[in-house]
């Protein structure tokens, strides 16, 4: 492969690793938290919604997310068994009961590198136990799956006025020294990583 620009499936297998990286450090034990951001290359990214026990000994059976401001669900993935629907910013899944699993959603997410998006989740089990993931605090009892937003997956971001713009992965894809800015900002502050890969966009 040549230095110049990388081809679009390398692109978003580079954009992938640096997602992940961006998921935080929120223990997987006991919680439901997004487990991982797949960049499609077309604006869209998959979340995966992972829990890893239920209620007790009662599996469970629906899991309902609440998608912030700015995200949209355009597709669910669902486990065998189980069905999904979307309602406004509301995603349901239903099915056979399981004592772990992952779901996903398939969304655009307009929003600014290193900004945190947070999604509430109630997670019911057979028995009629519930759990309600909502709290904002990362470090809280029942905190809500998270996300740091960064350039690989978002569809676009908020100009000066507010409008939604393309981000440059989106718009013409990405190139390597792009991919190590992004990267190299969330080790030093997430927030700073939005300016510098919009200034080499």
């Amino acid at each position: 492969m040549s230095a110049g620009r990388w081809t679009r499936a390398s692109v978003v297998a580079a954009a992938t690793v640096i997602t992940y990286l961006a998921l935080g450090t929120a223990p997987a034990a006991a919680h439901v938290e997004v487990a991982g951001a797949q960049p499609n290359g077309d604006g869209t990214a998959t979340l995966t919604f992972g829990f890893d026990h239920s209620c007790d000994d009662s599996p469970t059976t629906e899991m309902v997310v609440t998608l912030p401001t700015g995200v949209t669900a355009t597709a669910t993935v669902t486990p065998g068994g189980w069905s999904a629907g979307v309602a406004g910013d509301r995603v349901t899944f239903t099915g056979a009961g399981l004592e772990t699993g992952e779901l996903g959603v398939t969304v655009r997410i307009v929003a600014r590198p290193g900004d945190t998006l947070h999604f509430p989740a109630l997670q019911r089990c057979a028995d009629g136990g519930s759990y309600a993931w909502i709290d904002i605090t990362a470090d809280s009892e029942h905190p809500a799956p998270r996300l740091v937003a960064t350039n690989a997956v978002l569809a676009a971001h908020p100009d000066a006025t507010g409008n939604p713009t393309p981000t440059a992965a989106a718009d013409r894809g990405a190139t390597l020294p792009q991919a190590l800015a992004v990267l190299a900002g969330f080790v030093a502050a997430a927030a700073a990583a939005g300016a510098v890969f919009a200034r080499r966009g």
